[in-house]
């Protein structure tokens, strides 16, 4: 059974190829029409246990923004039910904003790599400004090293489609790199990471309350997805401003091989750039969440219900 498309959910932020749906985030494929299902929409199979302590923080910091009204609440038992109500929403109104906010994040990011115009955001700024921060610190040419940003990939063997954020070429003088002192880890030893030079698979993550040392499982699986995913849809570096003769939005060609992947956590007063081993092995677990997805999203079960005793006196009781 194929997902069901929500056209009044679409947003202006949205990936290319990328469409809402009452599973999740889809993407169509160009070439056959055919739905694959996003590669984060696999990985919200597996259960982050994160996810209930965040939303259970955003309520009870919302609860104390609105004691008084809660206190008022209680007295009424229509109002205070009237008022659970709109609590038990807010994580889900903050997420959003969040969200919202690490789209432009991301479109503003597009353009830089693009060398593009775009409007200037108030609120996105420190993020902008801790991404350039970061393509000087690791000395990025925009128009020699960037290779590709925001484009959609496709794994059509596996049935799943991701949004890549940059491809970047990356030079390093060793082939590992030390770890930032004050983000070492206590627990355990504190060696150095390989860096190899070469192309890069990087994802941008955006958050005003972690530190920009955050990661978690979720982005190593997302990273082996993208980097084992088959065709790239994107123009390639000698058009990707659409000026080539012969542009066209079709563009495919297939995933290169990239020498290391990593996440780009940007933050209001900084950036922490982390290689991550999105090797054979986080693609095989990411791939053991297909099935499950598939199998989820296509699972029916409104028209099952509780059924009738055989015996006549039982339907009558059950009646």
């Amino acid at each position: 059974m194929n997902p069901t498309i929500l056209e009044n959910e679409r947003d202006e932020y949205d990936p290319p190829h990328s469409v809402p749906t009452n599973k999740g985030r889809y993407y169509c494929d160009p070439a056959t029409q055919k739905m694959l299902v996003s590669c984060t929409n696999a990985i919200d199979q597996h259960a982050i246990d994160a996810l209930a302590p965040a939303a259970a923080k955003v309520t009870a910091e919302w609860l104390m923004d609105n004691l008084p009204a809660a206190m008022r609440a209680a007295a009424d038992p229509d109002d205070m039910q009237e008022f659970i109500k709109e609590a038990k929403g807010q994580y889900k109104i903050q997420w959003e904003k969040r969200a919202d906010l690490g789209s432009r994040v991301h479109r503003i990011a597009e353009a830089i790599n693009l060398d593009a115009p775009y409007v200037h955001d108030d609120e996105a700024a420190p993020f902008v400004d801790s991404y350039r921060t970061f393509l000087r610190d690791f000395g990025v040419d925009i128009r020699r090293d960037i290779v590709a940003a925001e484009c959609t990939v496709l794994n059509r063997t596996l049935g799943y489609g991701c949004t890549s954020d940059i491809w970047v070429t990356m030079r390093f003088d060793e082939p590992t790199s030390p770890i930032v002192p004050r983000f070492k880890p206590r627990s355990v030893p504190a060696d150095p990471i390989p860096t190899p030079s070469g192309l890069y698979l990087v994802d941008i993550k955006t958050s005003l309350t972690k530190p920009a040392s955050a990661v978690y499982d979720d982005h190593v699986m997302q990273l082996a997805a993208i980097r084992h995913a088959e065709v790239a849809l994107v123009c390639p570096p000698e058009c990707r401003y659409g000026a080539a003769e012969g542009h066209d939005s079709s563009h495919e060609f297939p995933v290169p091989a990239f020498v290391g992947t990593a996440i780009l956590n940007l933050r209001t007063n900084g950036y922490g750039f982390i290689p991550l081993p999105a090797d054979a092995a986080a693609f095989e677990a990411f791939r053991g969440l297909l099935p499950l997805a598939h199998y989820v999203h296509g699972l029916e079960l409104r028209g099952y219900k509780p059924i009738q005793p055989p015996t006549n006196t039982a339907r009558k009781d059950a009646a």
